[in-house]
């Protein structure tokens, strides 16, 4: 069956330790029952992919359609100013995760929201 395709959505793209600016909320679907699901931040240039990076949200099953909700604190970017990747991961019933690269179009570096923009968020 594989790993689950996500559609996501984010109410901005930059954070800061200002109030009213120190959060972003993340909403995501899947087309298939996800057995567990992590979002994690990595600084730009750094490695990435499931298991890498700072865990700053994480759910247990949830099924096909239904719609899970989080938010990613200015707090949670441990590594200073600077532009962080964001990153999805969901798994599937069968144990194999999404890697992200699906999400990114050839010659892009940018992961990609279901509106077409690119995702990297920004401290600072």
């Amino acid at each position: 069956m594989g790993a689950p395709g996500l559609t996501f959505s984010v109410s901005r793209d930059k954070l800061s330790a200002q109030p009213g600016f120190d959060t972003i909320t993340v909403a995501f679907t899947a087309d298939q029952t996800c057995a567990a699901f992590e979002c994690r931040a990595t600084r730009e240039g750094e490695d990435y992919g499931v298991g890498k990076g700072v865990l700053v949200a994480s759910f247990s099953a949830t099924p096909a359609g239904i719609q899970r909700t989080f938010e990613i604190y200015d707090d949670f970017l441990v590594r200073g100013d600077g532009a962080y990747r964001i990153s999805l991961y969901a798994q599937g019933e069968d144990g194999s995760w999404n890697d992200n690269h699906r999400y990114l179009p050839v010659g892009s570096e940018f992961y990609l929201t279901a509106d077409g923009t690119p995702y990297l968020c920004m401290r600072g």
